[in-house]
């Protein structure tokens, strides 16, 4: 779905009509996530709308260079009367700023996930789009509204994260050519590249020794998974944050098709990460656990011990790699 002069309209109506507006993003906030919910606030300052950047966790170390990212908030200060939501397929994935979005009489879902529901009075998602961050590009032209340097630089960083800084699958000629209108109107990518890819707190570093040393293989080698328990994060000292591009890691063995990173990094707190080439389907397996994401990227949460999490979703990866 392309964003047409029709779509923006409603969008700017939707805007013109709140007196304070929600900006909200899933738990565990990626690239996409963080650089998106910063842009259409940036956008909406410039609109005079008064609003807020809400998310079930701070922006990881990684991402803490864009622009205004210290408005993020885990809770509001006040009421609102519409909520934008951007990069989410499922409510479920607010955690706990979930009460406060679904006090809004209005609400307004922005996103590239095929949708597990499908919230909001106005939805704008298009499934073929690399990133949250390339449809609000084409959102804010058509509203003829000013990408100023800032914006850029956050859409720019949910392009580049999503696309594995134009090595995955979705990257397409139109993510290029709005990436290189984003750095012509002021995107940082140098800061971009050094921030997210080049540089490492030494937590992070631990962990991923721990995650290789861990690692396992089964299927000829196609499939990796491993498996990190609270202990290895308090060893680390490491948290939730510092897992990020993991499981890109256990990808990156030749052989390997399908690779999983489960993680406990509170008591009783089990996630997963889930990566794959090609037609291999994770989304598909997130699903069967509550979870989502994409074909290659995805992710999902567990009631269960670490160890029965793991059984249950190597078992899946399992069948997932068998039938294909």
């Amino acid at each position: 779905m392309s964003v047409t002069p029709g779509i923006a309209k409603d969008f700017l109506r939707e805007v013109e009509a709140a007196d304070r507006i929600y900006i909200g993003t899933h738990l565990n906030p990626d690239g996409d996530a963080i650089g998106s919910a910063l842009a259409v606030a940036l956008f909406l300052d410039a609109l005079g709308r008064p609003n807020e950047v809400l998310c079930n966790d701070l922006p990881p170390y990684n991402l803490r260079f864009l622009p205004s990212v210290d408005r993020v908030r885990l809770a509001p200060e006040g009421p609102a009367s519409l909520a934008i939501l951007v990069d989410l397929d499922s409510s479920s994935r607010l955690g706990k700023i979930r009460p406060f979005v679904e006090t809004c009489p209005r609400m307004i879902v922005i996103d590239h996930h095929v949708p597990h529901e499908a919230p909001g009075d106005l939805r704008i998602v298009d499934t073929a789009s690399p990133a949250t961050a390339a449809i609000l590009y084409d959102l804010f032209k058509a509203s003829l509204a000013e990408i100023t340097p800032d914006i850029a630089t956050c859409l720019l960083a949910g392009i580049i994260t999503d696309t594995g800084s134009f090595r995955f699958s979705n990257t397409t000629p139109h993510s290029l050519t709005i990436s290189a209108d984003l750095l012509a109107r002021g995107g940082n990518i140098v800061r971009i590249g050094e921030e997210v890819f080049q540089k490492k707190q030494l937590p992070a570093v631990r962990l991923l020794g721990r995650c290789i040393a861990k690692m396992k293989l089964a299927l000829g080698d196609r499939l990796a998974w491993s498996a990190l328990s609270h202990r290895d994060f308090e060893e680390s000292g490491a948290t939730e944050e510092h897992t990020e591009g993991l499981a890109n890691e256990l990808l990156s063995v030749d052989t390997v098709q399908v690779a999983a990173l489960i993680r406990e990094p509170l008591p009783g707190k089990v996630r997963a990460s889930l990566r794959s080439r090609g037609d291999f389907d994770v989304a598909s397996v997130a699903r069967q656990f509550g979870g989502g994401g994409h074909k290659n990227a995805a992710g999902c949460t567990f009631d269960t011990s670490l160890e029965e999490a793991e059984r249950a979703l190597v078992s899946a990866l399992e069948s997932c790699l068998a039938s294909s």
